[in-house]
């Protein structure tokens, strides 16, 4: 066995060591400077095992060894040591064994393998492995050595006698002492005693005659005292049976009536619930009537509105028919009219128009030829006055011709623009009359589709008024549904307030954060967090319910989770936000042992029968079950419970321990634990299932909202649609009025320019003559000169030419006369033709368009009597359509409002009736009330009763127990007869005898009885402490016997040991131990008894010291203690300390700086004997096995042998062990050494005198020291060679 690691938390200057490598089975060594906590490694390991000094600590001690360092104080501190058990030397079936002490400001405990253990437990484990409190030398702290340096003879003898043990002797023996000691005090108080109760009887024997007869009447008055208390016992006993008879009554009638007022308070709680409910109902129905009785006043007014809207519609319609009608007629006539106008116009005026318009052209053509001839010969004729020659003539004619010329052409210009014009007219009056066409044409199919999407606006219009309705039931639904979720929920509010009620408030509070704690946390439900005990099972029968509750009872409420990490994580959040407290089950943890159930009919396993549950918490449910039973009975239960060793349950919830109590009585349902919880869970139940109704139903109305709005989005889509195609059907209206005016303008236009052309084409001929007439008069025509006949220029005409103008003179006349006469005829027909196309075209012809526009219908929207006729009907049936709607709605609302008057007639009549039976269910609460005080009062007035018997009981007992020793039976029965007036008169007749013996000691039989016995006993008593005494005396000479052995056991070996280690150290050197005795000093006294002594046993009462003899070398003499150096005094102290151990061996070693007074030579051997000792040897001679050693050291030659070091650092007030290379660790040795010698040699100086003052002791102990140290350069010298 070895120590592996050490694992230091908040101890001393260790805060937290991290884990490092393990320690070597062999030998270890730790260096560091001074200061670094090299010690506090050591002390630590003592702490764990503990060592004296450590065993008891006070609060102060605890305090000193937590950590002060940097950072936040510690309040708890621990040390862990690992052990290697591959030896078995711990009685633990395990290869490793892991001992744990930690401390705080109010604990000390021990941990055994991770778990509590008693430090009695501990103490005895490693007593068992090897450390024992005798030999503390397997533990050799700073300053051991010197101690021993330093130790007398005498010290050194008790040092001998701690090792061998015989601390123990000693304190059986004072142990012993002491007892002899009590019993030698008890005998002399006995034997005081027993003197005392002889004088005594000798005075009570001379009582005894008189005491005879005070006996006789004393026994008889105690048989007549005995008679009388026992008739009145009893009486006390009987009348307390009635009474316990009566309060068994008065106690059923209370549990009865109990019961009758939990039922009437249940019943009153379910009325006020239905109370509640139907006030509830009623308030949602008075609502929904209010409601209701608006819908049917809006459906009224509605209804009314469109009443109204319909008679109006009919009346226009009615009207519209009548002015249709009338216009039809007016039409009629209008057509008649014109008729008869345009046949005048056309067959008549017309032609008339027509002739008298030519005939006028041709008589103005004619005259105005006549006048221009007659105008052109006066021209020639005044020509020849005019000019002087036929050349000035003929140029001013050619000027005229030339101007003529120009007006022709002008005016055949103009002509060829009315033509071109006119045919531009035609061309665009065909153009317009076809796009009129087209527009026509488009504003029909324009109309139809207005027409359509007018009945589509309608039908979503209707379809949204329908959805609108469905929405309102859906609102009102949704108001009644949010109506019961708020009673659902508190509901659960009081189901979860009665819960509360049930348990702990840190467990309601914790169980309250553990809801969001596992979110946040985000654990699993289901598989790391698995909620309440009850939460996870359900009952196979409600009647189970009390038994299960009973069984259970606290452990309902314990969370079942995962593992001990989940519960970790859980309770830390708890604790860090102060959220309560509550109990965890984690499934890895718990450990049920398995359960053989009684194999009977009248008990079953409960976990089997009563409740069901997932298999992933079985653990925790046979945690909470498995050693319960339900049992058919109490009897039953009393029975299996202690022969099972198991609880055992009734139905009623009576509860038979395994350890024997027995709990039992009434179980209030009301407070139930269970009941609570599957009320709360009912109630969650309803909530959730109204809660997903309610958001269904929202989801429904949304989902009929965003319909509506889809609806309505459509509505005002189709409705602008309607308009725009409104806006565009009255463009394309507009248009076509525009092409009709265009069209009548353009007709007039070309039938003007119609008129135009013939007189332009007349005064084109008339240009035409004049200029042939000019022409002729020149002699040119054509201007062509060559070969023309010129004319004279003269001043009068010839005889044709005047013939010609005589004759255009008369031909004028005649025509100014003829024209003058058609130029009135012409008037007068052109004023009739005037007036009657103004009649037709500006009076009847526009009336007709009117009329005809007024009939016709273009479009539905447009403002002609016949569309609006249409629109009228159509609006009519819209109207009877939605008056026939509004009607079912109105009935359907006052359906419904009957209906909900009926439900309101009905809720009211039934609170009615819930109050009357509050009301009743009060009064008889009230009644069983009043009895139930009643009952108490006559317990109450039973208990005193009862009380008052009781006591009578208790003092009729008391006084019967006072009597004493009875009387025979035969003296009793005497008495029985007797009544108890009779009996007190015997007992006041005895007693007036009994006065005679006033004087008599009336205790004198009884004491002198009483002090034989008392005698009696305490010479029996003396005799058993004699031979006690006898014990004692021999037990302490057989400890002095072993006591005596073990020393000298002790000291042969550890002596046999010394010389053993000596030589290892000092090869020609040698060393012996020798006891220091009373009779080397004179002291002790030669008799027969000290020669017959055992010689290998000699008394250890004669041992006065151990003195140490030693030589360094083979020539030299021996040296006692006092005459070494400190040097050799440090060696022979480890040859006694290697002695002592391998006298006693320990299962490890630890040595603190235990070569720090040692030269280099000697400390080479030391740390060579450490090697050997802790290395294995398979040698068939001398086997042996590692010994691990664990040493600190400031020197090379321990860490050159150590097979692992390590190195201790201290920084910031905190000290850390790490591993370390023997390199490394030899390194750091060297710079020690380097500043030692440094410092060393600053203070040469100053020790140079000391040195040289020295007396002739000192130079014989250099003179020892310096032969032995050549002899042993040399035996090293000798070794090292080849």
């Amino acid at each position: 066995m070895h120590i592996k690691s050490v694992t230091l938390s908040n101890f001393r200057s260790f805060k937290q060591q991290p884990e490092i490598q393990p320690f070597s089975p062999e030998m270890n060594c730790v260096v560091g400077r001074n200061g670094s906590g090299k010690s506090n490694l050591f002390d630590a390991v003592q702490f764990v095992l503990g060592c004296p000094k450590f065993w008891s600590l006070r609060t102060e001690e605890r305090q000193a060894l937590l950590h002060e360092g940097s950072g936040s104080a510690a309040v708890s501190a621990f040390v862990e040591i690992v052990f290697d058990n591959s030896d078995n030397r711990f009685s633990l079936d395990a290869d490793e064994v892991v001992l744990r002490r930690t401390i705080g400001h109010k604990k000390d405990e021990f941990f055994l393998q991770r778990k509590r253990a008693t430090k009695n437990e501990i103490m005895s484990l490693l007593e068992g492995a090897g450390f024992s409190k005798s030999n503390p030398y397997f533990i050799v702290q700073q300053g051991k050595v010197n101690a021993l340096c330093t130790m007398s003879d005498g010290e050194r003898l008790a040092l001998l006698k701690e090792v061998a043990g015989t601390t123990v002797y000693d304190e059986k023996k004072a142990e012993s002492l002491v007892k002899m000691e009590e019993n030698a005090a008890s005998i002399e108080k006995i034997n005081e005693t027993l003197e005392y109760m002889e004088n005594k009887l000798e005075e009570l024997r001379g009582e005894k005659e008189e005491l005879g007869q005070y006996q006789k009447l004393d026994r008889e008055r105690r048989a007549v005292e005995y008679t009388l208390y026992d008739k009145e016992l009893r009486r006390a006993r009987e009348g307390l049976d009635e009474i316990e008879h009566a309060r068994n009554e008065a106690l059923e009638r209370s549990t009865a009536l109990a019961e009758e007022v939990r039922a009437v308070h249940d019943g009153i709680l379910g009325e006020q619930g239905k109370k509640k409910a139907r006030e509830g109902a009623l308030r949602r129905n008075l609502v929904y009537l209010k409601s209701l009785e608006n819908d049917k006043t809006n459906a009224m007014t509605h209804k009314t509105k469109l009443d109204l809207e319909v008679q109006e519609i009919e009346e226009q319609i009615q009207q519209g028919s009548e002015l249709m009608a009338s216009n039809k007629r007016e039409l009629k006539k209008i057509n008649v009219e014109i008729a008869r106008v345009e046949t005048e116009l056309n067959d008549a005026v017309q032609p008339a128009y027509e002739e008298a318009k030519r005939a006028m052209a041709e008589m103005t053509h004619e005259r105005d030829e006549a006048r221009k001839q007659m105008d052109a010969l006066y021209a020639k004729q005044g020509r020849g006055k005019q000019f002087r020659t036929k050349k000035d003539r003929d140029a001013h004619l050619k000027v005229q011709i030339e101007e003529l010329r120009v007006a022709k052409s002008e005016k055949e210009n103009l002509l060829n623009e009315k033509r071109d014009k006119l045919s531009s007219l035609r061309k665009s009056l065909a153009s317009e009359k076809k796009e009129s066409e087209s527009k026509s044409k488009e504003l029909t199919e324009k109309s139809k589709l207005l027409s359509d999407l007018k009945r589509s606006i309608e039908e979503k219009k209707r379809v949204r008024n329908e959805m609108a309705d469905s929405r309102k039931e859906q609102w009102r639904s949704i108001n009644e549904i949010s109506d019961k979720v708020q009673e659902a929920r508190e509901a659960s509010r009081k189901a979860l307030f009665d819960m509360r009620k049930s348990m702990p408030r840190a467990t309601s509070m914790g169980l309250d954060a553990l809801k969001h704690i596992v979110v946040q946390e985000k654990l699993t439900v289901g598989v790391e967090y698995f909620g309440l005990v009850v939460e996870n099972f359900s009952l196979t029968d409600p009647k189970y319910a009390t038994a299960v509750e009973v069984a259970a009872q606290n452990s309902l409420f314990h969370i079942i989770v995962d593992t001990d990490a989940t519960a970790a994580r859980l309770m830390a959040r708890l604790e860090k936000d102060k959220l309560g407290r509550v109990t965890f089950l984690p499934l890895n943890q718990l450990s049920v042992e398995s359960v053989r159930y009684p194999d009977s009919t009248d008990v079953a396993p409960l976990m089997e029968e009563c409740v069901v549950f997932d298999p992933a918490v079985r653990k925790a449910m046979e945690h909470v079950f498995a050693r319960k039973l339900l049992a058919r009975s109490v009897d039953v239960a009393s029975t299996w419970s202690s022969r099972s060793n198991m609880d055992a349950i009734t139905l009623d919830g009576d509860l038979c321990s395994r350890r024997g109590a027995l709990t039992g009585g009434f179980v209030d349902q009301s407070k139930s634990r269970l009941h609570a919880h599957f009320e709360l869970k009912r109630t969650e139940d309803v909530l959730k299932q109204l809660e997903k109704e309610h958001c269904e139903m929202k989801e429904k109305t949304t989902s009929v909202d965003q319909q509506v709005s889809s609806i309505m989005g459509e509505v005002q889509r189709l409705e602008a649609k309607h308009a725009n195609l409104d806006h565009l059907m009255s463009r394309i209206e507009d248009d076509v009025g525009k092409l009709e005016k265009t069209i009548e303008r353009h007709s007039k236009q070309i039938q003007l320019i119609e008129e135009e052309i013939p007189p332009m084409e007349t005064q084109i001929t008339s240009f035409d003559g004049q200029i042939d007439r000019l022409q002729n008069e020149i002699g040119t025509h054509d201007n062509n000169l060559t070969g023309a006949i010129k004319t004279d220029l003269t001043s009068t005409l010839s005889e044709e030419e005047q013939e010609l103008l005589d004759h255009l003179k008369a031909t004028q006349a005649r025509l100014d006369k003829q024209v003058d006469e058609h130029t009135n005829v012409l008037e007068d027909v052109t004023i009739k033709r005037q007036n009657l196309q103004s009649l037709l075209e500006d009076n009847l012809i526009k009336r007709r368009n009117e009329l005809t526009e007024s009939t016709s219908r273009i479009r539905p929207d447009s403002n002609n009597a016949s569309a609006m006729q249409a629109q009228r009907k159509e609006e009519l049936e819209e109207k009877k359509r939605e008056l026939e709607e509004a009607s079912r709605a109105l009935e359907d609302v006052e359906k419904q409002l009957a209906e909900a008057k009926a439900i309101d007639e009905t809720l009211r009549s039934e609170i009615a009736t819930i109050k009357n039976d509050l009301e009743q269910l009060k009064s008889q609460d009230a009644k069983y009330q009043k009895e139930l005080d009643e009952t108490h009062e006559t317990q109450e007035k039973l208990l005193n009763k009862r009380s008052m018997c009781i006591q009578k009981r208790e003092d009729y007992m008391r006084k019967i127990q006072e009597l004493g020793s009875l009387p025979p039976a035969a003296e009793l029965t005497a008495f029985n007869k007797k009544s108890i007036s009779a009996l007190m008169k015997s007992l006041d007749a005895i007693n007036r005898q009994l006065k005679k013996y006033s004087h008599v000691n009336k205790k004198a039989f009884d004491q002198f009885v009483n002090f034989s016995e008392q005698r009696d006993s305490l010479i029996k008593r003396k005799e058993e402490l004699d031979e006690g005494g006898l014990k004692v005396k021999e037990l302490i000479e057989s400890l002095d016997r072993k006591k005596d052995e073990a020393i000298n056991r002790t000291f042969r070996g550890v002596s046999a040991h010394f010389k053993d280690v000596f030589q290892e150290l000092v090869p020609n050197g040698a060393g012996e131990l020798t006891m220091r005795t009373a009779m080397d000093e004179g002291e002790a006294d030669t008799d027969e008894e000290d020669d017959e002594r055992d010689l290998n046993n000699p008394d250890v009462s004669l041992y006065r010291g151990v003195g140490v003899k030693v030589r360094f070398s083979r020539s030299s003499e021996n040296f006692m203690m006092s005459q070494l150096s400190g040097g050799q005094k440090a060696l022979v102290a480890m040859a006694l300390i290697f002695a002592i151990q391998r006298c006693d061996p320990a299962p490890f070693y630890l040595f603190d700086e235990l070569d720090q007074a040692l030269d280099s030579t000697y400390r080479a051997a030391v740390a060579s004997l450490i090697k050997r000792q802790a290395t294995r040897s398979d040698d068939p001679d001398n086997p042996r096995e590692s010994t691990q050693f664990i040493c600190s050291t400031f020197r090379p030659e321990l860490v050159a042998a150590a097979n692992r070091c390590f190195g201790i650092s201290h920084q910031n007030k905190v000290s850390s062990l790490h591993l370390l290379s023997k390199n490394d660790a030899l390194h750091f040795i060297a710079n020690l050494m380097s500043e030692e010698e440094a410092v060393g040699e600053v203070t040469s100086l100053a020790t140079s005198k000391a040195v040289g003052s020295r007396g002739s002791t000192s130079s014989k102990k250099r003179k020892v020291e310096d032969e032995s140290a050549d002899e042993q350069y040399a035996t090293d010298a000798e070794s090292a060679s080849p």
